[in-house]
């Protein structure tokens, strides 16, 4: 009688048991590694998300990255501006002091503190973090602003400010000192004309008078004139007014009036014993006045027009007097880099802060570029730039005025009522500032993402260390059970069935 010996199911006890110690063997690379699996492809169909969570943690992390370097660019940034706007801060202060005082070189302290301001301004924005330069756009290689010799005094034949300044107050001054402006008298008849159609000098605004002894003409005409006619004898103290345009936007009044005793300062005229004498009296009082606003009030507003051409800012081209002779010059011309020091050398963007961005998650990209040719920047160092190029010397009568005017239109260029204006050292600063603050918000919510993400991740690919002791336990349990009924199995014979 033959016995089928798939009575004893041994091979499937023995592979049973080979499944059993392979599965304990991945559990003690679990309870030893902590990890689930030890290679990708045994994550089986959790692989594709394990890979979409780390593609997305490894995202993050890069822009963590990249909004951890803007920050640190901005820190400094932010430190540079404030600096500039402490210069700005004390510039005005200065200038709303007006003191004036000069000592043996012929040079007020104020112009000795604005070649100082103006040499640490310059030194501020060239700053550059690692080598790359923050205040010339997306131009972070070089330096974006020449020094302040090449900016003032030129170089390699190249005209600097103190050049230009120059050619500009001969324009502006004339041939005969007077501003730009002819003055004549015919009988009772006293009239003034500009002396051509240019931008230079003084420009005839508007005429008027409190008094019905004169006949006020104009201004009109091409070049603008005006007559003022004497049909009368005037009364004492009675005035007559003249709005003069300047070079630099400005207007001044010049206020002449009539006195019956002889005039003690520029601006008055005595009257006459008859109308022509009295027009006559007029005619030099005024050619006196001209003549002295023109070289105070006029080479004040002639040095900022100078700045205003030579300091271009963002969008503007720097111009100059098109000369020579430049005493009768009649227009500017666009200043090129063969013929003129450029001072700024950096990146002419038409939105500076878009001209350097970083992406800072998958929807945000945040703007932070700044120019040096911006307008607050570029205002201020117009400013200092013409005190620390004029002279004021002890023995010019004038220069008091002269200094005066000048702290004037400092005064006006810089005040704080600028502060709101488009390219301010405030708008950017607080542009920096929205820059710092989105980034402090993608930040956290990266933060979270990054804490949400990573324990997904973690119940994917980490083995609970409780639970896989426990299944340890189980599965030693059953291999037990297994090589007892194996060893069971293996010890049996055909006696165990023949009785």
């Amino acid at each position: 009688m033959n016995i089928n010996n798939a009575m004893f199911p041994a091979s499937f006890n023995y592979r049973s048991i080979a499944n059993l110690r392979s599965d304990l063997s991945n559990l003690q690379q679990q309870l030893s590694s902590g990890n689930k699996a030890q290679s990708l492809s045994e994550l089986g169909s959790d692989r594709v998300v394990n890979i979409t969570l780390r593609s997305r943690l490894t995202g993050i992390t890069a822009f963590k990255q990249n909004i951890d370097l803007v920050d640190i660019r901005i820190n400094m940034m932010n430190d540079m501006v404030k600096r500039v706007d402490e210069i700005e801060s004390e510039a005005r202060s200065s200038a709303q002091q007006g003191s004036y005082e000069i000592n043996g070189v012929n040079m007020t302290a104020a112009q000795y503190l604005a070649e100082a301001r103006m040499s640490e301004m310059i030194d501020v924005l060239n700053t550059d973090l690692n080598g790359r330069h923050l205040f010339g756009g997306n131009k972070t290689e070089d330096k974006p602003i020449k020094g302040m010799d090449a900016i003032m005094n030129g170089e390699n034949g190249k005209a600097g400010f103190r050049t230009v300044l120059s050619q500009r107050k001969e324009a502006d001054l004339g041939a005969t000192s007077m501003g730009r402006l002819t003055t004549g008298i015919a009988g009772t008849t006293v009239s003034f004309a500009e002396d051509g159609t240019h931008p230079f000098g003084f420009k005839i605004d508007a005429l008027s008078s409190d008094g019905a002894a004169t006949t006020l003409t104009g201004p009109a005409g091409a070049p603008p004139s005006a007559s003022v006619q004497f049909t009368g004898i005037p009364s004492d103290n009675e005035r007559i007014m003249i709005s003069l345009d300047m070079p630099d936007g400005r207007t001044i009044s010049v206020e002449m009036k009539a006195t019956a005793e002889a005039p003690t300062k520029a601006g008055e005229f005595q009257i006459g014993g008859s109308v022509a004498a009295t027009a006559a009296n007029f005619k030099t009082a005024l050619d006196t006045k001209i003549g002295e606003l023109a070289v105070t009030d006029l080479t004040a507003a002639s040095a900022f027009a100078a700045s205003d051409n030579f300091f271009a800012m963002n969008g503007e081209t720097a111009q100059r007097v098109d000369g020579p002779p430049y005493n009768t010059a009649t227009a500017l011309v666009a200043a090129t880099d063969a013929d003129t020091v450029t001072w700024y050398t950096g990146q002419s963007a038409t939105d500076p802060r878009k001209s350097v961005d970083a992406r800072v998650d998958n929807s945000t990209k945040v703007s932070y570029g700044v120019q040096a040719n911006e307008a607050g920047p570029t205002r201020l160092i117009r400013s200092l730039a013409v005190f620390a190029a004029e002279g004021f010397s002890a023995t010019d009568p004038n220069a008091k005025a002269k200094y005066q005017a000048l702290n004037q239109s400092v005064s006006e260029r810089l005040a704080e009522s600028h502060n709101s204006e488009e390219g301010s050292l405030e708008v950017i600063q607080m542009e920096l500032g929205l820059v710092k603050t989105t980034n402090g918000r993608v930040k956290e919510r990266q933060k979270q993402q990054e804490s949400m993400l990573q324990g997904m991740l973690t119940a994917i690919e980490k083995a609970p260390i409780e639970e896989v002791a426990m299944k340890i336990l189980a599965l030693q349990t059953r291999m037990q059970a297994s090589f007892q009924t194996t060893a069971m199995v293996s010890r049996l014979s055909l006696v165990n069935y023949v009785q």
